[in-house]
């Protein structure tokens, strides 16, 4: 550069064996030894925090050397001390240095944009992370970068940055750099120097320490919490008294719901204003703040935090706590309590579970007792007693029956399984009904007294049918119902009611009543099978010879047209035929009975014998069904 001179950019000399270079003291270290401390760091300290302590240790270095440049170069213009940068960072052995492209506009006294690009070749800093580590992904000349931006930046007044876009430490030939203003680079230099805020060690390990401290009280409450509540759950209290604890410790009103919704207990607010709130919920997130599966919920008047309670696998209800008037959750310690609320509450529902079960096991094995004659009248009604049933009541049995839509319906102990709770369910909680229950293949059988009832009992099970139906979609619910029986030992032949009833009943018509079958369900014994297997041989003629599938679809037809009064319409909707294919069937039946369908005489005495038909031949249809 013309009237520069090297030696007035680095003058050496030495004075009482100190060496000075431009009047400042200084050692020769060699690169090996920076080597040595540049793989000390990064093993001890991590490369993230090597990038800001060598960045600021270059920044340092250029800061000075620019120092000396603008007070010993008044004359020089902007762009021409800046340019001196690479001379003297050459001329110090870090690297070999030279600007490849430069552009610079000022408007007044200040610098209003800044573009330098360059290359560094024989990178003293490169070279040893070379040695020491190999190939790295990304730059590791960060004095070099540290050094160029604080030149810079001491030149010109403003905030610049320089960085690598390729560099040897990475393989690369040589590095490339390139520096702009700060404002111009934007988000990129952000990360970057977010390294350079970083707390030193030491503070940050009393940071840490700090939150370690906090953080162990923290658990220390909750578990002291946790295991006040589980000594009220050991002493067999309830949950209201669980709820006592928890809100005499942290003042905050509680709220448990089962899965439809309803409060099963509460504390610190009533129904009618959880009711309110609940209907104002808006979900939101608070992040990094709450456990995983707690949810925050808003309201015009305050905040809420619910959690579900798991039972088996399944949600079978909620936890909140409420923070009305301006109150605001700590949200780190309070869901952690609301979780162990509702992890004793899932041992209380298990608990409660597992009674009911056992309850419901007991009430199963009483009826089959009944059922097999095993007790006298007061025997049944004594023992009756002791689950808060009154059998010297009139009673009905209900064959309840189910059938699978699909083939990939659930297997039979689970589906039973499943129903037998949800029924049990329905009249325990929905309906409030002491009801036996036990168990006949394919089917539950029901023990339902009249008083509880109140006369209506086909209402109540076509509600029971219609619960089922909503639950569970791959299969569906027919119903037997006995007549009304006052003396408890004819339990076994109200039974045989029920299940003859049932087995009239179908997808159109789920529920039928013993009475509705008329003298047919009076005539119908084991007595007299064989008779009434004569009167329908005789009606259905070669329909009842070696029955096999295509005679049961006609038999069938034949019911449901005689069942629907002849209408044709109604009849092949029923059975999901076209008008012609309802026809040609109809046609073929009159010609193997050889007689009149639409004689009225005729239909009673057909009617009556496929009602007989579906009931004593029910194992035989079903069987073909099957197969």
């Amino acid at each position: 550069m013309k009237g520069i001179k090297l030696n007035d950019l680095l003058t050496i000399r030495q004075e009482n064996e100190l060496w000075f270079i431009n009047n400042e003291r200084s050692v020769f270290v060699s690169t090996r030894a920076f080597g040595a401390l540049q793989k000390d760091l990064i093993e001890n300290i991590g490369i993230n925090r090597l990038k800001a302590f060598f960045f600021k240790y270059g920044f340092q270095l250029g800061m000075e050397d620019a120092q000396d440049i603008v007070k010993n170069n008044p004359t020089l213009s902007l762009m021409e001390k800046i340019e001196l940068g690479p001379i003297i960072h050459a001329l110090k052995g870090y690297t070999k240095s030279r600007i490849t492209e430069s552009e610079l506009k000022v408007e007044g006294n200040k610098v209003t944009s800044l573009y330098f690009k360059g290359v560094w070749e024989n990178s003293y800093e490169a070279e040893q992370h070379l040695k020491n580590f190999g190939n790295r992904q990304g730059p590791v000349c960060y004095t070099l970068s540290g050094y160029a931006t604080g030149f810079v930046k001491e030149v010109i007044g403003e905030d610049v940055f320089f960085k690598e876009l390729q560099c040897q430490g990475d393989g690369a030939p040589c590095c490339v750099w390139e520096g702009r203003l700060l404002s111009e680079w934007k988000q990129e230099a952000e990360e970057f120097f977010s390294y350079s805020k970083e707390l030193p060690i030491l503070k940050e390990l009393e940071q840490t320490n700090e939150k370690l401290i906090i953080e162990r009280n923290n658990l220390a409450f909750v578990s002291k919490t946790y295991n006040d509540l589980t000594n009220e759950l050991i002493k067999g209290n309830d949950i209201n008294s669980i709820l006592n604890i928890l809100y005499k410790q942290n003042h905050v009103p509680i709220v448990i719901e089962d899965s439809r919704q309803h409060v099963i207990a509460s504390k610190g607010i009533t129904l009618e204003n959880f009711i309110t709130v609940s209907n104002q919920f808006s979900e939101f997130s608070v992040v990094n703040e709450c456990h995983t599966k707690v949810k925050i919920f808003t309201f015009p008047n305050g905040i809420s935090l619910k959690t579900p309670i798991y039972l088996l696998g399944q949600i079978v209800g909620y936890c909140y706590f409420i923070y009305e008037d301006e109150k605001v959750p700590n949200y780190e310690i309070d869901s952690m309590i609301l979780d162990r609320l509702a992890s004793i509450c899932s041992l209380l529902f298990l608990k409660e579970k597992t009674e009911i079960d056992s309850m419901e096991q007991v009430k199963g094995h009483f009826l089959e007792e009944i059922i097999s004659g095993k007790y006298t009248k007061q025997e049944i009604t004594r023992k009756a007693d002791f689950i808060q049933l009154n059998l010297s009541d009139s009673f009905y049995i209900v064959t309840l029956t189910y059938k699978f839509m699909n083939s990939n319906a659930e297997t039979q102990f689970t589906f039973y399984k499943k129903i037998l709770e949800m029924v049990s369910t329905y009249f325990r909680e929905e309906k409030n009904i002491n009801v036996l229950i036990g168990q006949q293949p394919e089917s539950l059988i029901l023990l339902i007294t009249e008083k509880q009832v109140q006369h209506n009992i086909e209402k109540v099970i076509k509600a029971l049918i219609s619960n089922l139906k909503k639950q569970i979609k791959n299969a569906y619910f027919l119903a037997g119902i006995s007549s009304k029986n006052s003396n408890i030992v004819d339990t076994r032949v109200a039974l045989d009611e029920a299940c003859s009833a049932v087995r009239l009943s179908s997808r159109d018509k789920p529920i039928t009543l013993f009475s509705d079958l008329g003298v047919l369900g009076i005539l119908i014994n084991n007595e007299n099978e064989q008779s009434i297997k004569k009167i329908i041989r005789e009606q259905l003629g070669i329909l009842y010879e070696n029955i096999d599938d295509n005679k049961l679809d006609l038999i069938e037809t034949l019911y449901h047209f005689l069942e629907q009064g002849g209408n044709l319409d109604q009849t092949a909707d029923n059975l999901a035929l076209s008008k012609s294919g309802l026809r040609y069937r109809l046609n073929k039946i009159t010609c193997l009975l050889d007689c009149d369908l639409r004689n009225p005489q005729k239909q009673f005495q057909l009617m009556l014998a496929l009602k007989a038909f579906k009931i004593v031949e029910h194992d035989k249809i079903k069987q073909l069904q099957i197969d």
